[in-house]
């Protein structure tokens, strides 16, 4: 998964759902690409909730954002089956 670069200078001027749409949009369709139509949304919106994500690190340290989409695709891989259970 390799984000593509973005301006974070803008996220300094953008608050509440302007900023979190900012970050959906730049990291969606990454996300969409790995781990496809059924788990993008959920995944991107997991990623915006979560108070401990740094939008910043997030747009801009691939690692830190494969870390941070690979948690929440396991929390909610993991949520699923406890559902089933």
């Amino acid at each position: 998964m390799q984000l593509p670069p973005v301006d974070v200078a803008q996220l300094d001027n953008l608050q509440g759902d302007e900023r979190n749409n900012f970050v959906g949009n730049n990291i969606y369709q990454t996300i969409h690409n790995e781990y496809g139509d059924r788990f993008a949304p959920t995944i991107t919106g997991m990623l915006l909730d979560e108070s401990a994500v740094d939008f910043k690190l997030l747009l801009t340290e691939n690692q830190y954002f494969r870390a941070k989409a690979s948690e929440a695709y396991e929390l909610l891989v993991q949520s699923m089956k406890n559902k089933e259970q």
